[in-house]
């Protein structure tokens, strides 16, 4: 059921995907929705960067936030944006041509490419769900973090996922096939874990849940019913279960009853003051 441009699995090999634009236009969406914009000014808010601040970006994909973030730095500081993909940093680096300070580079998250304490914070938003060891990640953004420097993750529960749908069985299966084709699709539960071993203090989460009655939007989001037929391409669920599946949300849709809701949590932690690489 997998492929390049699945959008559960596929964000870890965006350069070698059919079409970029899947990819863009996901994350277009998602930063156009309230929910999203909110928990990313909340955490700017909590990486708590100021003029002059030297900024780390993980995960930057077209770059929006990155561009946010070099308004809150200057004047006198720097973002520094990475990406896995070379098209999403050629994609972010055309976006936002000229922007002082800012620069994006292509680079992998696990292995960073640059010194110890290098950066006053460091942040990554949804990014975590799609590496297979997220611990190894999160190491190296402490690594590269400035004593009292922050870390601010935003990432996703997806075993938090909810449809409110009268056939549970179909619903779960649905629901955590979706929640397994992601590399860490627990990450929202133990990113708290992984910043205490990394040797972060002061670790806070703050849970964000997504209430949504828009079938069409969720769908866009969540790929319910491209679940649904790559599940019936396994073999693992019936056609005819699958389209009644779809049938009643969408019946529920046109009668504006419909439901889901998922939780992601937003996390921070300070790199103590005296802390050597070997310990974190």
């Amino acid at each position: 059921m997998e492929s390049h441009d699945d959008l559960a699995s596929g964000f870890q090999s965006v350069d070698r995907a059919s079409d970029f634009e899947v990819f863009a236009s996901c994350l277009t969406l998602i930063d156009s929705l309230p929910f999203f914009a909110e928990c990313k000014r909340e955490s700017y808010d909590l990486l708590a960067a100021t003029p002059g601040s030297t900024v780390l970006e993980v995960g930057c994909g077209l770059g929006d936030d990155a561009a946010a973030l070099a308004g809150r730095v200057a004047p006198g500081g720097s973002v520094v944006a990475i990406d896995g993909s070379q098209a999403m940093v050629e994609a972010a680096r055309k976006r936002h041509a000229g922007i002082a300070g800012l620069s994006f580079d292509v680079a992998d998250a696990t292995r960073l490419p640059y010194e110890e304490g290098s950066f006053d914070g460091c942040r990554i938003d949804r990014v975590l769900q799609h590496i297979p060891e997220p611990a190894s990640a999160i190491r190296e953004m402490v690594r590269v973090l400035r004593p009292g420097g922050v870390l601010v993750a935003f990432d996703n529960d997806w075993e938090t996922l909810t449809i409110d749908s009268a056939n549970r069985a179909i619903t779960r299966r649905i629901l955590n096939a979706w929640c397994d084709r992601f590399p860490s699709g627990w990450i929202g539960r133990q990113m708290v874990g992984l910043f205490s071993e990394a040797g972060l203090g002061d670790v806070e989460a703050h849970p964000k849940t997504l209430i949504s009655d828009d079938l069409d939007v969720a769908d866009r989001i969540f790929s319910f019913f491209a679940t649904a037929d790559g599940l019936v391409t396994e073999g693992a669920v019936d056609r005819e279960d699958a389209d009644r599946w779809r049938d009643e949300l969408q019946a529920a849709d046109a009668a504006g009853r419909f439901f889901t809701s998922y939780t992601g949590f937003l996390v921070s932690g300070t790199r103590p003051e005296g802390v050597t690489t070997a310990a974190v």
